[in-house]
C-alpha cells in the first residue's frame, strides 16, 4: 500500500495500460466469432458512427490527420525523454516516458480496433452480381457494350493534351454526388450513416506513398488524397465511404465503389468506374476462342482513355519514392488486420481458367458485375 501511494502516477498509468491490453485482447477474440463481429459492426459501430460521425462530418479539416500527427508528435517527444532520462540515470523518469509512449499508442490502437477491426470479420458483402452461366459467344458483345459507354463518357468529358481529365466536378459536388448514388445501393449491409470525403492537407506526402485515401474510424472519416488523378477520385471517394459505412475488406470497398460508379447517371462517374475496373471486363475477349478480339475490342477504345491511362501511369511513376515502403506496411497491416492476401485484396479477384480448354469456368467478380448490369438492363 506504501508503494502505490509513493508511486500513484505510475500505478495508475500501469493500471490503465493493463485494462487497454485486456480490452484489446478481448476484442481479438472476439472477432474471430463472424457471428459477434457481425452484430458488434450492425450495433456499436452505427450507434457510434450516428453520434459522433455526424458531429465530425461537418468539421471543415481533417481531424484524422490532426491525431495521427499529434501521435507521431507525442510519441517521438516520450521515446526522446525516455533515452535522454535512460542516459542521465534517471530510471524513474525513464520509465514514465516508456509509460506514456505505450499509452499513446495502445490508446490509438485500442479505439481502432473497437470501431474498425471487427468489421473485417463481417459477413460477405452483397453487391449484386449475375451468377448464371454466360456463354462465350456472349463476351465480345457484352465488352462492345460497355466499350461504346465508355467511348460517350469521353465525349462528355474534357481532356488536357496531356492526356489528363479535367475534373468536371468540385471537391463538394463530388461528395454531394456520392451521397445521392449511396441512397440507390440494395439491402441493409451499409450501415445508414453518411458522411463526406474530406481532402488532407498532407496529401503531397500520400502521394509518394501511392495511398489516395484513408479511412479512420474513430474520428469517423473518410480522407482523400487530393493529389490523386483525377480519373481515381470518384472510385476512391466511393471506396473510402464504403469504410465509413461498414465495408472494411478492401476487396469489398473495392468491389461497393465499382458498384456505386458504374451503376451512375454521371459521366464522370462512370468513366472513374471504368478506369479501375475495364481490364477485367477486356480480359474477357482472350477466351473467346478468337484471338483477334482482345486486339480488336482494345482498338474501339476512345483513344483519349488511352491517352489518359497513360498519363495517370506516368504521374504516378514520378511520385515513387516511398510507394515500396508504404505497400510493405499496408500489406502487414492488412494481413493482420484478417486479409490473408494483404495488398493483393485490392481490385478484382481471379477468374477461374481451364487451361486445357482455355476457358473460363468462373468468372471474377468485377466480370460478374458487368454482366449483372449487362443482363439487368437488356
Amino acid at each position: 500500500m506504501k508503494f502505490i501511494k509513493n508511486h500513484l502516477k505510475l500505478t495508475i498509468k500501469l493500471s490503465i495500460i493493463i485494462l487497454l491490453v485486456i480490452i484489446l485482447v478481448l476484442f481479438i477474440l472476439l472477432k474471430m466469432n463472424k457471428g459477434i463481429a457481425e452484430w458488434w459492426t450492425t450495433h456499436f459501430v452505427k450507434g457510434y458512427l450516428n453520434f459522433f460521425g455526424h458531429i465530425t462530418k461537418y468539421v471543415p479539416f481533417s481531424i484524422t490527420e490532426i491525431v495521427m500527427m499529434g501521435v507521431i508528435i507525442l510519441s517521438i517527444l516520450f521515446l526522446l525523454f525516455c533515452l535522454i532520462y535512460l542516459f542521465k540515470k534517471k530510471f524513474n523518469k525513464s520509465l514514465h516516458s516508456a509509460l506514456n509512449l505505450t499509452l499513446t499508442l495502445l490508446t490509438v490502437v485500442t479505439l481502432y480496433q473497437i470501431t474498425a477491426e471487427m468489421a473485417y470479420n463481417r459477413e460477405p458483402v452483397n453487391v449484386p452480381l449475375y451468377e448464371n452461366k454466360v456463354e462465350k459467344t456472349e463476351f465480345r458483345k457484352v465488352i462492345e457494350h460497355y466499350i461504346i459507354d465508355l467511348n460517350e463518357c469521353c465525349d462528355h468529358l474534357e481532356f488536357k493534351s496531356d492526356g489528363d481529365l479535367i475534373e468536371p466536378l468540385s471537391h463538394q459536388e463530388l461528395n454531394r454526388l456520392l451521397e445521392e448514388e449511396y441512397k440507390k445501393y440494395p439491402g441493409e449491409y451499409l450501415l445508414n450513416f453518411s458522411t463526406f470525403a474530406k481532402p488532407m492537407a498532407t496529401s503531397f506526402i500520400y502521394r509518394e506513398f501511392h495511398i489516395t485515401g484513408v479511412t479512420f474510424m474513430p474520428t469517423a472519416e473518410a480522407n482523400v488524397n487530393t493529389m490523386n488523378v483525377s480519373s481515381g477520385k470518384p472510385f476512391t471517394y466511393a471506396h473510402e465511404l464504403a469504410h465509413t459505412k461498414g465495408a472494411m475488406r478492401e476487396e469489398d470497398a473495392d468491389l461497393i465503389a465499382s458498384y456505386i460508379t458504374l451503376n451512375s447517371d454521371s459521366y464522370y462517374l462512370r468513366y472513374s468506374g471504368y478506369y479501375y475496373t475495364i481490364g477485367s471486363l477486356l480480359n474477357l475477349a482472350r477466351y473467346t476462342g478468337n484471338e483477334s478480339d482482345y486486339q480488336e475490342v482494345v482498338n474501339m477504345i476512345d483513344s483519349r482513355f488511352l491517352l489518359n491511362n497513360k498519363f495517370c501511369n506516368e504521374y504516378w511513376s514520378k511520385h515513387n519514392s516511398w510507394a515500396n515502403f508504404a505497400n510493405w506496411w499496408n500489406n502487414l497491416y492488412l494481413k493482420i488486420s484478417g486479409e490473408k492476401d494483404g495488398t493483393d485484396s485490392y481490385g478484382d479477384d481471379t477468374p477461374t481458367i481451364d487451361p486445357s480448354k482455355q476457358e473460363i469456368t468462373s468468372f471474377s467478380s468485377y466480370q460478374k458485375l458487368y454482366f449483372y448490369f449487362y443482363y439487368q438492363n437488356l
